[in-house]
């Protein structure tokens, strides 16, 4: 399998980040003006959460297809350094301008959290734990993850023909976040907590170990589905016919587990020439892949400056719920595709050069 573009899996990845949206302001504005809604379609829209497992899986993937020929049977401190440039001029960019833009309009006091912040570790420190924009934490972890994937792909490799290893050990670190939840494993929400003790397959941990082990097994599965690709790809068409299945979880609660657990197949069968593969690679779906990221980092800055630019503005809306979704909705879309190309692309340019520049190994 060449390391290409493969143009599905950037196109699931917008999509996956239009479904974070979708999922952020239902439960923002559903909160604030409540409206009658079909049951399964609530638990559809709860499911939007998956969306970012679904990026670990794919960035498990996509990593083990770019990296495999630096860290499958060596480790070299010029690929190191270079995989890690790389990952840095992917996320920095467009978070460090993002975060200082949230800093200015809504945390002006809190300098210590900036500082945190721009480091892309405040999951890591107890006394700051909280991002200032909200998709932070999950930067924060992948952030941490590429610190150590290198390392742990070469280790890997080493029993690419047990991948089986990975889907038993994503599998059991899934059942123990959702079992154990205690204080130890997620800092704050104590009471939620002590409410859904026991066995809950909901594992929306955004801070603490918890969050970071929820990281880590979807990156297990994503390189599960690397190693795995020409053996799950012999029974494609199995997984055809169980896309229809998969896809209903969604309606259903306490199915999040086999939702994430479906992922790998799911990503083998889009590589497939199918109608489905089509779809994901067509124009519009592809190009809200191509601006996913600055999708999921922009959009919650549309979320928290609705109210407040109605606010300004003296306006009482009937129609609140289809404004707040239409200013969310195209709001980040326009400014996503302005980052994109303003922030995202020149930099990546820029920093590509710098890396020539100073001999950073390819």
């Amino acid at each position: 399998m060449g390391n290409n573009e493969i143009k599905s899996l950037t196109g699931v990845r917008g999509l996956a980040a239009v479904y974070v949206i979708i999922f952020h302001w239902y439960g923002v504005f559903f909160h604030k003006k409540p409206q009658p809604i079909n049951d399964y379609l609530s638990v559809f829209i709860g499911h939007g959460y998956l969306s970012v497992d679904l990026f670990f899986v794919l960035s498990g993937f996509l990593l083990s297809l770019t990296s495999s020929a630096n860290f499958n049977n060596h480790l070299f401190k010029n690929d190191y350094k270079a995989f890690m440039y790389k990952r840095f001029s992917r996320i920095f960019p467009l978070y460090i301008v993002v975060t200082l833009l949230y800093f200015l309009l809504f945390h002006s006091r809190d300098f210590e959290s900036l500082i945190v912040n721009l480091t892309l570790l405040q999951g890591i420190f107890h006394f700051s734990n909280d991002s200032l924009i909200l998709p932070g934490w999950s930067l924060t972890n992948e952030w941490v993850v590429y610190f150590f994937f290198p390392v742990a792909f070469y280790f890997i490799g080493k029993i690419r023909n047990k991948a089986w290893i990975l889907l038993m050990a994503s599998i059991i670190i899934f059942i123990a976040i959702s079992t154990f939840r205690s204080a130890f494993l997620n800092w704050g929400n104590y009471y939620y907590l002590y409410k859904n003790h026991g066995f809950y397959p909901v594992i929306s941990f955004t801070r603490g170990p918890a969050s970071f082990l929820r990281t880590i097994a979807a990156y297990l599965l994503g390189i599960f589905a690397y190693l795995s690709f020409e053996r799950i790809k012999q029974q494609v068409v199995l997984v055809k016919y169980l896309a229809i299945p998969l896809f209903a979880l969604l309606f259903f609660k306490r199915t999040d587990i086999l939702i994430i657990l479906s992922m790998p197949f799911f990503i083998v069968y889009i590589t497939e020439r199918n109608m489905v593969n089509r779809f994901l690679s067509s124009k519009a779906v592809y190009f809200l892949g191509l601006i996913s990221y600055s999708l999921y980092v922009n959009h919650f800055l549309f979320i928290e400056t609705f109210d407040k630019v109605l606010k300004i503005l003296g306006i009482n809306l009937n129609n609140y719920l289809i404004v707040s979704f239409l200013y969310v909705a195209i709001g980040t879309l326009v400014f996503s595709a302005i980052t994109y190309y303003a922030i995202e692309m020149p930099a990546a340019r820029y920093l590509k050069k710098m890396r020539e520049r100073f001999y950073v190994s390819n």
